[in-house]
């Protein structure tokens, strides 16, 4: 028997992306769609360079290491992926960076990582941003959103949600500061790549190959879109 394809045709997509749930309990190798946005819907990224730190930091935080060097290396080296030896909190599964708002899909590797890792970002990107632009006080809106992915088909769905999520706010990528994990997914060299390769991996089968997966996540963001009152076409990709 073949494999089965999973189609976002005429499905519900029941992962609540547009809502979060904070109080729930982080289980190891689980999986959870993680977000937050600027405060008062403020942009988050003014330049490259802001947007790049954020990324960075996404590998850079993402240990169980804290000594106190490894911390000082971050600050002087914003330009570079510098690690500290150790465990990983979570794994990257995708990602996708908005002028105002980030999305990332979390597997937690370790107790209380997401937590953690989290927490880390916020207040290293916070400190970094308000010090560019000579400002103070909170830069995201409260803690961040997370919700648990409860059922075989919603990796890889929640997956196209966060990859293509630009298209389904209609950003144009091309005059917007867009940063997506799509490229990952594709095997393209632009850039650093920060994701798991075996997670992205199991992605891609469950659905057949990398062309089946390239026509799924362009379905299921047409869907995504019209599950918000918009349009969206293949045209559109």
């Amino acid at each position: 028997m073949g494999k089965a394809r999973l189609s976002p045709l005429g499905l519900k997509f029941s992962i609540m992306v547009d809502m979060g749930i904070r109080n729930i309990t982080f289980t190891n190798g689980e999986y959870y769609h993680v977000f937050n946005r600027g405060v008062d819907k403020r942009i988050i990224y003014n330049t490259k360079e802001q947007q790049y730190f954020f990324f960075n930091r996404l590998k850079l935080l993402n240990t169980i290491d804290s000594r106190k060097y490894i911390a000082n290396k971050r600050s002087r080296y914003k330009d570079k992926i510098i690690t500290g030896n150790g465990e990983e909190l979570i794994s990257i599964v995708a990602y996708c960076l908005l002028p105002n708002h980030f999305h990332l899909l979390l597997k937690q590797k370790v107790d209380n990582g997401i937590s953690q890792f989290m927490q880390r970002l916020g207040t290293s990107y916070t400190k970094f941003f308000n010090q560019q632009e000579d400002r103070s006080g909170s830069l995201f809106q409260g803690k961040f959103k997370a919700t648990h992915l409860s059922d075989n088909f919603s990796l890889p769905i929640l997956s196209a949600y966060v990859n293509l999520n630009y298209k389904h706010h209609q950003i144009d990528s091309t005059k917007n500061l867009v940063k997506s994990s799509l490229f990952e997914y594709f095997d393209e060299n632009f850039g650093d790549g920060i994701c798991n390769q075996t997670e992205i991996h199991d992605i891609i089968n469950e659905i057949g190959s990398i062309n089946d997966y390239k026509q799924f996540i362009k379905q299921a963001s047409i869907t995504f879109t019209e599950n918000k009152g918009k349009s969206l076409s293949i045209s559109d990709f």
